[in-house]
């Protein structure tokens, strides 16, 4: 892999995982190397197991566009799933009271 092409991953996954995790209900996540690493795990996990199947995907910079969505959304919808059922949310109002 070439430099400029991790730079590139890089860069998708980092704008890739802003714009997924602002489009689910709830909130970008504290840390900032979270928004990024997720995404790039599912760029690269994506790359090494699509690009057969998509031979109508367009390569920019050494990437499959359409594999790294592909990939940077299953990713973040996984992530999203998991601290959702790790952290569920609160109770929006107090139980009532037996009197």
């Amino acid at each position: 892999m070439d430099v400029g092409t991790f730079l590139l991953m890089l860069a998708l996954a980092y704008a890739f995982g802003v714009l997924w995790y602002d489009l689910l209900p709830g909130m970008l996540p504290a840390q900032v190397w979270r928004v990024a690493v997720f995404p790039f795990l599912g760029i690269f996990l994506a790359e090494s197991v699509l690009p057969p199947f998509f031979t109508f995907d367009p390569v920019f910079g050494g990437l499959h566009v359409l594999t790294a969505a592909i990939g940077s959304l299953v990713a973040v919808i996984v992530d999203w799933a998991i601290a959702r059922a790790r952290h569920p949310a609160t109770v929006s109002r107090p139980e009532p009271l037996a009197a």
